[in-house]
């Protein structure tokens, strides 16, 4: 083969491959909404009220891009999500307050793929997350005041986005939903007071573990705004469905909101 011939091949192979590129997305906010809340083992009431939560989500896209069209095909996307949380709930009757917080850490890798000439992008993956928190009742006194939550999970993620063009200004419409599967809780058995947990050590079944037979959902709608440079306005809406049914307990709590916040691409 002649060197020219060589050099020619050598050359539409490396144009036929592809490349790799990085987007990251940075997004802070704001949720404001109301709570409704119930654990049997602090209260056979429901308690509604206000919560207020804290996100911080990093979603890091890498890119497979064809390097003659240098048109995006998808690729594999990291997503890792910080979220606190403060509630302040009350019964019925209203002479009885909860005051209720949590940290949820979430991790999740997804495919992407892109269609509609990259203005549409769907993202189907899986997840992990892990959530601290407790509440308190103000109603219980010295019989089993606080109840502690702790809990891990691995799940199903969803994502799909659509870019647009409204008056001028780049819009992203975007759909996110978490499905915990099967994990891990803690939690006392019916009766059993965390004296006896922890200072008899008097363990009863308090590690349980959960399944998709009790449902739980984390969904939320976004619309960014793009305002200047790389940073838009997000406007949104959540919904975050927890329930669960451990040692003959009942827990529930359901969270609508609106949320607001910046989101800075790099």
């Amino acid at each position: 083969m002649r060197v020219d011939s060589l050099f020619i091949a050598l050359m539409m192979l490396c144009l036929s491959g592809h490349i790799n590129a990085q987007e990251t997305e940075v997004a802070t906010m704001l949720g404001v909404g109301g709570a409704n809340m119930l654990d049997t083992y602090l209260s056979q009431e429901k308690y509604r009220g206000m919560e207020w939560r804290l996100m911080s989500e990093v979603r890091r896209d890498r890119l497979y891009m064809d390097s003659l069209s240098m048109g995006s095909t998808g690729g594999l996307t990291y997503g890792l999500s910080h979220e606190l949380a403060f509630a302040y709930t009350h019964n019925r009757a209203r002479n009885g307050h909860e005051y209720s917080g949590h940290y949820v850490f979430a991790y999740s890798v997804t495919r992407r793929w892109d269609m509609l000439h990259d203005a549409l992008h769907i993202y189907v993956g899986g997840m992990a997350e892990g959530l601290l928190g407790g509440t308190y009742n103000n109603r219980n006194s010295n019989n089993n005041p606080a109840q502690g939550y702790l809990s891990a999970a691995i799940g199903a993620h969803l994502a799909v986005r659509y870019d647009l063009t409204v008056f001028g200004k780049r819009v992203t419409l975007g759909y996110e939903a978490r499905y915990p599967l099967v994990g891990m809780m803690f939690s006392p058995n019916y009766g059993q007071s965390y004296y006896e947990i922890f200072n008899l050590g008097n363990y009863d079944h308090n590690i349980v573990v959960t399944s998709p037979a009790t449902f739980q959902l984390r969904q939320q709608l976004t619309a960014d705004v793009m305002l200047k440079g790389k940073t838009s306005l997000r406007l949104g809406y959540l919904c975050d469905i927890r329930q669960a049914t451990p040692n003959n307990l009942k827990q529930h709590h359901y969270y609508n909101a609106v949320t607001i916040g910046i989101v800075i691409r790099k």
